[in-house]
């Protein structure tokens, strides 16, 4: 029995939209149930591809879409009330809709951004690992965090269009605010669009050593948007601004290849057979060669005479590291096994000398005064 001053068709309004909020509800649970299922089965067949992504990424928003279009069908059902007990609702059909496309705008958003991200994600996976350059991998996760911000900001101006609220003046308001956030943060911003250059180039890559004109030298560890990490022969981290990065001369020992030239100096004495110091020296350069780990192996020794220098005749030898921190162990290795083998063959390095002449007492030069007498030690 139903309260007196309450009928049937009071409530059959109400009632249906009730029904009808019901229904798409469990549409909406059992859409999911199913592309539950359909994703489950489609996985274990083919884990990890683009279409798993894509599917998984459009459950949450159809989902979403049916419980909402169920409560606004409800709605509207209310505003059609030809009834004085629900006059507060009335009249509101025009409001509802103009909110439906609010509604709608950010679905449309809300799956833009999952598609998007998904996609990315996949890419970021699957993909970039197998792609010659780097530059994807550097690019796209940045690109992932400013997405969502980018495709809300754009659908919230939208709503607010359709709402009949102006947006020149927010437009106004954000470029003078823009204008003064990039003032006042314009170290941060040469930093990053530095970092955009530097990333894009792909010149430097995680491993690499690097050296800076009149600064510091090391690893590349990381290559940031703001800056570029190294680890120096000290194994300090230093961290270096992209806008000094792009404005100084950057010598990467690893580029093209990671071979570096060694190149050793020395010097025999004028009296040495130059035929024997030049074999005996690519002999020694060469089993040197053949023996580190250090050395590359395709690249013969080079030697030749530099100058005719103050104590001794002046040569260079010249091998190839397999990188930069070979080349010290090979600079080392190869002064000892130089020294080694001149030594052993009798070939003499001289010493700086400096040779004093003294004029005769007839030469043109005056002879230096003799000494006066040394005096007896007091006793």
């Amino acid at each position: 029995m139903l309260p007196p001053f309450i009928s049937q068709s009071d409530l059959w309004g109400p009632l249906s939209a009730a029904i009808v909020f019901a229904v798409f509800l469990i549409a909406s649970g059992v859409a999911n149930v199913v592309m539950r299922m359909v994703l489950g089965r489609w996985a274990r067949r083919v884990p990890g591809t683009l279409g798993v992504e894509v599917l998984n990424a459009l459950r949450g928003p159809l989902v979403l879409f049916i419980a909402l279009s169920g409560l606004f069908i409800a709605l509207l059902i209310l505003t059609t009330l030809d009834n004085p007990r629900y006059a507060l609702i009335l009249g509101w059909d025009a409001l509802l809709r103009r909110a439906w496309l609010v509604v709608v705008i950010l679905e449309v958003a809300y799956l833009i951004y999952r598609l998007l991200d998904a996609i990315l994600s996949w890419y970021i996976q699957s993909m970039a690992a197998l792609t010659e350059t780097q530059l994807d991998d550097r690019l796209l996760p940045p690109l992932k965090r400013i997405l969502p911000l980018a495709v809300y900001s754009l659908a919230i101006l939208m709503a607010l269009s359709v709402l009949n609220i102006p947006i020149s003046p927010i437009l106004a308001g954000l470029g003078i605010g823009g204008l003064a956030v990039a003032l006042a943060v314009q170290p941060t911003l040469a930093n990053f669009f530095a970092g955009t250059y530097v990333v894009t180039e792909g010149e430097l890559n995680i491993g690499d050593y690097i050296e800076l004109q009149g600064g510091p030298s090391g690893y590349v560890v990381e290559v940031g948007w703001r800056s570029t990490k190294i680890r120096s022969m000290f194994n300090n981290l230093v961290i270096i601004p992209n806008s000094q990065m792009a404005n100084s001369i950057v010598t990467n020992y690893y580029s093209p290849s990671p071979a570096i030239s060694v190149m050793v100096y020395c010097g025999v004495s004028y009296d040495s057979d130059l035929h024997v110091v030049e074999s005996v020296v690519l002999e020694a350069a060469q089993e040197l060669v053949n023996g580190s780990e250090h050395a590359v192996k395709d690249d013969e020794p080079w030697f030749g005479f530099e100058e005719f220098g103050d104590s001794n005749i002046t040569f260079w030898v010249f091998i190839q590291a397999t990188d930069r921190l070979g080349s010290f162990y090979l600079t080392s290795d190869l002064v000892k096994v130089i020294h080694s083998r001149l030594t052993a063959e009798g070939i003499e390095i001289n010493y700086p000398v400096r040779k004093l002449v003294f004029p005769s007492e007839n030469g043109s030069i005056p002879a230096a005064p003799p000494m006066p007498p040394v005096p007896p030690p007091a006793r």
